[in-house]
């Protein structure tokens, strides 16, 4: 089957089901209401947590949104003024093995991966003259100069040049490993490998770096080396859920917004750069809190007025089997806001003290 094909009638069928779908299948949130003082607390419990959903962002295919809670694994509060808060997620069940992260800012509701209207999710073969892929216009890293490692051979009056089976013939690009002053003397190869990395923020819908790139298949053509009919994904990216960075969507109304990586907790090793420490509306918080395989989890983080959102899921298994896609789980997420805790002061004089030890090793007369 020809991938121009494949991925046509895919978004045809997916399409379908947006249209279908009942508003449940994307986004929607627990509500936490608003917060202000020492003492406020909220909490919303659910049935339909699974044991999978959150650990299926932990890769660098990132998640698909629907699977958090049945899109349901996702909480929203506000602070009017700053405050330390305790944010935790406790199973009915230690076999769930709850994880969550916390983010800045709110996803609009009915949001989900790979929306018509959101243009981080559109893949456009030949755009711009020639590329293979679109970049994406909302998640592509800061000056990505847009520069696709595989090109056409040629054009003809009907496009780019195909083979006997349909499918585009491409070769590499000669630029591809070519020192760029353009780039800071980097070859786009280069660039693409130091600028797309697993978790920073970014998705290279273009030359796929966190997927390994493109490669050709005989059945449907050149596709991310990850590419999955059965299994999936099928377009690169699992979904646009990410447990330990920055990610936005869209939904059907054309709404859109960024949900900015804050802290996560969970027993799934952090990867990224922001494992170890974040800022937030000016206040330092602990990147990734280690979790302990039980049935709680919990992180503590001061934070400035302002929205925020909560995704909470299991991470017990990763797998397809039917142990591990069931049964639903309960579990119960909640935000308390609480004086600052001693762990959270040290937490704040050990980061002084390696800043400090920083200082004095770039100037050593100091």
């Amino acid at each position: 089957m020809n991938y121009l094909k494949y991925l046509a009638s895919m978004s045809l069928a997916i399409a379908l089901v947006f249209l279908t779908a009942q508003a449940h299948a994307h986004i929607s949130y627990g509500e936490l209401g608003t917060l202000s003082n020492i003492g406020d607390t909220a909490s919303v419990t659910k049935n339909a947590f699974s044991r999978y959903g959150w650990a299926l962002g932990a890769d660098a295919d990132l998640g698909d949104s629907h699977k958090v809670g049945g899109a349901g694994g996702y909480f929203r509060f506000s602070l009017t003024q700053a405050a330390t808060v305790q944010i935790s997620v406790a199973a009915a069940a230690a076999t769930m093995n709850p994880a969550l992260s916390v983010y800045a800012g709110q996803l609009p509701s009915g949001s989900h991966d790979q929306d018509p209207g959101d243009l981080t999710a559109l893949y456009q073969f030949f755009d711009n003259g020639g590329l293979l892929y679109k970049a994406s216009d909302r998640d592509m890293a800061p000056n990505d100069p847009q520069i696709s490692r595989y090109i056409p051979t040629g054009f003809n009056a009907d496009g780019p040049v195909l083979d006997v089976n349909g499918f585009p013939v491409l070769v590499e690009n000669p630029v591809w490993n070519q020192p760029d002053a353009n780039l800071g003397g980097l070859s786009p190869a280069e660039w693409y490998a130091a600028n797309y990395t697993p978790h920073n923020g970014y998705r290279d819908t273009l030359n796929f770096t966190t997927q390994g790139g493109l490669r050709f298949d005989a059945a449907f053509g050149w596709v991310p080396n990850n590419f999955d009919p059965v299994n999936g994904p099928t377009e690169g990216f699992t979904g646009q859920f990410d447990p330990f960075g920055d990610w936005s969507m869209s939904n059907g109304d054309g709404e859109w917004s960024n949900a900015l990586y804050i802290s996560s907790a969970s027993l799934t090793g952090c990867e990224g750069p922001n494992c170890v420490s974040t800022t937030s509306g000016g206040f330092l918080n602990p990147g990734h809190v280690a979790g302990n395989n039980g049935s709680v989890e919990s992180v503590f983080l001061t934070l400035a007025a302002g929205e925020y959102m909560i995704a909470a899921d299991g991470e017990a298994c990763t797998d397809t089997s039917t142990a591990c896609r069931g049964p639903f789980q309960t579990a119960t997420v909640s935000v308390s806001v609480v004086p600052v805790p001693a762990a959270v002061y040290l937490f704040g004089t050990g980061l002084v003290g390696l800043a400090g030890l920083a200082r004095r090793k770039m100037n050593p007369t100091v």
